[in-house]
């Protein structure tokens, strides 16, 4: 494998297993700046390490970032994530059933 260069603009972008997360759209050294995209579960969106809120757009999409140390790196296929930034397997230390599905937080005096 080798490193992202302006080359690989427009090739998919892959979890760790493989498995098609979006599309490079754009390099701005130290950020990589992807469309994400729409058929992304929930769950591997919440352990994609990108910021989904980034100025940059592309097809009148916001890009999603991504630090250029996130990518394992390239082949002719597409541009490899390392696992710890997006992961498809549940994190071993996580307890998922005791994460709240909403909120989660109490406001002063809330508990009874």
């Amino acid at each position: 494998m080798r490193d992202v260069t302006a080359d690989d603009i427009d090739k998919p972008v892959l979890t760790a297993e493989g498995n098609r997360i979006g599309t490079l759209r754009a390099i701005d050294y130290p950020t990589i700046y992807i469309e994400l995209d729409d058929e992304i579960g929930e769950g591997l969106r919440s352990d994609i390490k990108v910021s989904e809120t980034t100025s940059k757009r592309a097809n009148g999409e916001v890009l999603a970032g991504a630090p250029i140390g996130a990518i394992e790196g390239v082949t002719d296929e597409g541009i490899h994530f390392w696992q710890s930034y997006a992961a498809e397997a549940r994190h071993e230390a996580v307890e998922y059933e005791e994460i709240p599905e909403e909120g989660g937080h109490e406001e002063p005096g809330e508990r009874q």
